[in-house]
């Protein structure tokens, strides 16, 4: 993993097309997005390091939704496998460093979208 800043540009195209275009419920989910998110990272990662990966796979079955709603492509991936491999359980020694890239992903999309509504540009 290199230390290049990562750009993550977020895509909010899905949220407006379901919503048809309905700001306060754009709003709301992204408020959802930003209050449960980090929780539920702290979960996954607490699970992980006792090796629990029922538990994980569980919590991203659970994370999975909201974060899809972003439409951004490698963390869709990301989600999708590291899902699979704590719910089969396979390929657990990529389990830790999936973890890991998802907090940084995610870190990284909170603040994005921490912009986004303080700009008010959603």
């Amino acid at each position: 993993m290199s230390s290049d800043k990562i750009e993550l540009p977020l895509d909010l195209s899905y949220l407006y097309e379901i919503s048809d275009h309905d700001r306060e419920f754009i709003y709301e989910m992204i408020m959802t997005i930003v209050k449960n998110t980090p929780e539920m990272l702290d979960e996954i990662e607490e699970k992980g390091e006792v090796e629990d990966w029922y538990a994980v796979g569980r919590l991203m079955h659970k994370l999975k939704p909201s974060l899809l709603l972003l439409n951004i492509d490698n963390l869709s991936t990301l989600i999708r496998e590291l899902e699979a491999n704590a719910k089969a359980p396979k390929n657990i020694e990529l389990i830790p460093d999936q973890i890991a890239e998802l907090r940084k992903l995610c870190d990284l999309i909170l603040s994005e979208l921490d912009k986004l509504i303080k700009s008010d540009q959603f």
